[in-house]
Parts: C-alpha cells; sequence; structure tokens
C-alpha cells in the first residue's frame, strides 16, 4: 500500500471508462479504477439485435472534449478496419453492439482497469488525508488494501422495481432453475430480458409495463417473433407513448450552458421542472415507434393484430402469483376504472434507481446530503467539503436531465480531472447555445 493514487474510481461503466481513457494521456496522475465484475459487458440483458444509441456516434467516451484521444469511436472504427463501410453506411447512430465492442476495445488498452475487483469499504486517514479503500480480489479471493487523495464513484444506478410487483419478482420466481419447459411465470425487470428471451418465447400471455425505449425495444422484438403469443401487451403510465425530443433547439439543453442554468435553481424549482421533462431523457426512438406502427399494420392486414393490446394511462397497482400465471390489478388513469388481466410473463421496463453504495458507511459523515437524503452534488460533481469524493450520474437533481446522458459523460470527466488538477487542464467550450436559459 504504499502508492498513493490521485484516483480512484469505484465502478467500470462507460463514464468511468471514459475518465480512465479521459486521464490516460494526463500522466502526472496516477489511477486505478476498480468493478465487481468479471469483464465489461454494457447492458447485456438488453443487447437486443439491431437496438440503437439514442445519441450519435460523436458522444463517445472521449470526443466532444478530446478529439485527438486515440479513444474517439471514430479511431475505433479506423483501427476495426470499418470506417470507410461506417461513413457509406450514414447513421450516425450506432447499434448498441457496436458500441459495447467500441467500449471493449478501450478496455484492451488501459492498464488502469481492474474487474473482477469488489470494494467493499472506504476509511479516511487522517495522518496524511487520503481514503483507504478495502478491494476484495475474487480471483485470488483476497483482500488489498489502497490509497487515494480522490474517490470518482461511477457504480451506476439499480433496476427499479414498484412495491406492487416485489412479491412476484423475489423469491416466487428462480430465474435460475428456470428451463424451457417450466410451467413457472416469468417475471424480470427490462434489464434482464436477453437472458431469459428464450424461456419467454415458449410462453403464451406476455406483459410488458413501461413507457420508455426499454419497453418499446422490447415490445417490438416481441412483436417480430411470430404470431406465437395469444396475447402480447404493453400498458404504460404515461397520457402517451412519447417519442424522444430530438430537435436542435432543444439538444442545446444538453449542453455546459443548460446545466450552469439548471445548477443556478431553487431545489424546489429544479423538482419542479424536471418533472416535465420525461420526453427529454425518457422517450421512445421517434423511428422506433414508426417501425412498431408499421409492423403491427402489417399484421392487421393479415388479420393477427387481436393478440395485441397497447394501452397508456393505465399503471400497475398490483400483482399476484396464481399456479402459472400472474394476476394483474390494473387502473385506468382517465377512466378512473380498475380492471384485471392475466399473463405467464410479466416483464417490467420501470428504469432505474440511484442508491447510495454500502462501502461509503464508513465515511458516510464526510459526504454531504440534501434534505431528501440525496447527495448535495457541488456544481463540481463533488459531494464532500474538500473536492475528494466526486460521483458520477448521480446528479440528475441538481444539474438535471442530462445527467445519465452518455454524450455529457466527457463533460463531466474533464470538469471532475480540472477540480483534481486544480487548473483547466481541458478547455471546455463555453455559450454553446444559441438560445437563452
Amino acid at each position: 500500500m504504499n502508492t498513493v493514487y490521485d484516483i480512484i474510481g469505484v465502478g467500470i461503466g462507460p463514464f468511468n471508462l471514459g475518465m480512465a481513457a479521459m486521464v490516460d494521456k494526463m500522466k502526472f496522475l496516477n489511477c486505478i479504477f476498480f468493478d465487481e465484475n468479471p469483464e465489461f459487458n454494457w447492458h447485456a440483458g438488453m443487447m437486443i439485435p439491431g437496438t440503437r444509441l439514442q445519441v450519435p456516434f460523436y458522444a463517445d467516451l472521449v470526443t466532444v472534449v478530446d478529439p485527438t484521444s486515440k479513444y474517439t469511436y471514430l479511431n475505433y472504427l479506423k483501427e476495426k478496419q470499418r470506417l470507410f463501410r461506417f461513413a457509406i453506411h450514414e447513421n450516425n447512430f450506432v447499434t448498441r453492439k457496436e458500441y459495447n465492442d467500441y467500449c471493449r476495445w478501450v478496455v484492451e488498452q488501459l492498464d488502469s482497469l481492474r474487474f473482477n475487483h469488489q470494494v467493499r469499504d472506504v476509511q479516511f486517514d487522517e495522518s496524511d488525508n487520503t481514503y483507504v479503500v478495502n478491494v476484495f480480489n475474487k480471483a485470488s479471493q483476497s483482500t488489498v488494501q489502497y490509497k487515494a487523495k480522490h474517490l470518482v464513484i461511477g457504480v451506476g444506478t439499480v433496476p427499479y422495481v414498484p412495491d406492487c410487483a416485489n412479491n412476484v419478482l423475489y423469491p416466487e420466481t428462480c430465474f435460475e432453475s428456470l428451463t424451457m419447459t417450466s410451467s413457472s411465470p416469468i417475471a424480470i425487470h427490462s434489464s434482464k430480458y436477453m437472458l431469459y428471451k428464450e424461456a419467454i418465447l415458449q410462453k403464451k400471455k406476455v406483459c410488458i409495463i413501461g413507457s420508455g425505449q426499454s419497453a418499446a425495444e422490447i415490445f417490438y422484438d416481441l412483436l417480430k417473433c411470430g404470431d406465437r403469443f395469444e396475447s402480447l401487451a404493453w400498458y404504460t403510465r404515461s397520457e402517451r407513448f412519447y417519442p424522444m425530443e430530438y430537435s436542435k433547439l432543444t439538444l442545446e439543453m444538453t449542453s455546459p450552458d443548460y446545466i450552469d442554468h439548471f445548477y443556478s435553481l431553487a431545489p424546489g424549482k429544479k423538482k419542479e421542472v424536471l418533472a416535465r421533462q420525461s420526453m427529454l431523457y425518457k422517450g421512445i426512438n421517434f423511428s422506433l415507434i414508426n417501425e412498431i406502427y408499421d409492423t403491427l399494420y402489417a399484421k392487421d392486414i393479415d388479420g393477427n393484430s387481436g393478440s395485441i393490446i397497447i394501452q397508456a394511462s393505465t399503471s400497475l397497482e398490483s400483482a399476484t402469483r396464481c399456479g402459472t400465471k400472474f394476476q394483474l390489478g390494473l387502473y385506468h388513469e382517465e377512466l378512473v376504472k380498475t380492471f384485471e388481466d392475466h399473463c405467464d410473463v410479466l416483464i417490467l421496463a420501470t428504469g432505474y434507481e440511484q442508491t447510495n453504495p454500502s462501502f461509503l458507511n464508513v465515511i458516510i459523515n464526510r459526504i454531504k446530503f440534501d434534505d431528501e437524503g440525496r447527495y448535495q452534488v457541488k456544481k463540481n460533481y463533488s459531494i464532500d467539503s474538500n473536492n475528494s469524493v466526486f460521483v458520477q450520474n448521480a446528479e440528475l437533481h441538481t444539474h438535471g436531465f442530462s445527467a445519465p446522458d452518455l454524450g455529457m459523460g466527457p463533460y463531466r470527466n474533464a470538469t471532475i480531472l480540472n477540480t483534481i488538477a486544480g487548473y483547466d487542464h481541458f478547455n471546455l467550450e463555453k455559450k454553446i447555445a444559441f438560445r437563452r436559459f
């Protein structure tokens, strides 16, 4: 433990991976990143063939801050001998599979990453103002201590499951023992969809709950799987199936300019504004909505659309296992009416939520929280008094809807790294938007 790192990153998703790629040029900073998973595999449970990102290719790990980096998506294409084909393809929105492969390509080139390493707890050493991080090496089954001046927490969010469905998700449905011929009903969060797709295809009645891109992608994927289902239902609590807002003046809101504006608002006003912005970051890709409709239209010509239910303004109120099926209690918001449906597959595309990782419990007194128990994130993304603990994608309530946006990851990383370096190593663009906020 003689080495004192400048940065220890916890979690290696796209955001901390982007930081590792950006800091690779900053030879005066010594950094190491840990992740408990055996390898990088971005949203493996939603790796549906053909699905695309909702941000363009240049919203990669580094480009918008450092286009000269060797870790850009364009350089990845060049190294893979696919740059000309990509140019001819003329589609700025790459598939999830391509993006995942790009990230894994970056992983292969960085020696600061440690997978299969679980951060167990963090302590603070007041004698030298450093953090002592206890890391469990899953391969060697041993624990090693590391020291760092700064922590960057990028553990991501966890699947959100409504309380009314917890009783069917855990522990009644045992995914590990699920077989193709099993009569057990299947209840999963959308994050596990691809892991159980083959088993789902053996069932007859499928119900999807959710309003965003994940719900739409799963519905479309099952819609294309022939007419094997007796019923394929998609219910959403939203008033309609919102497309993602993608006009140019709206895109100016995914900028440092708007982050500055949103950050300056009073906490109550932030909450009010954010509640009206779902379509800016939770909507459905416009082309996917069209593809769903075109597929429904084709099925209707063949007389095969009768088994399909698509209904908005409908919320899930209860889910009960009854033998080999689930009984769902649903509520129509506009009709003010309750009704029931039955299915043998329940897919909850209900999004994700932020949690505070337990490994920070020992130093919890060093971290600032607001009145609602959320991180009190400063403008530079630190959550302590000394600018020594930073967070990735945990600042939706303070910095606005662009927090989970892949394209804003490099900006956040540059802001954090500039703070740690003590000067503007990265020259960030200012006054980007034409509009005033």
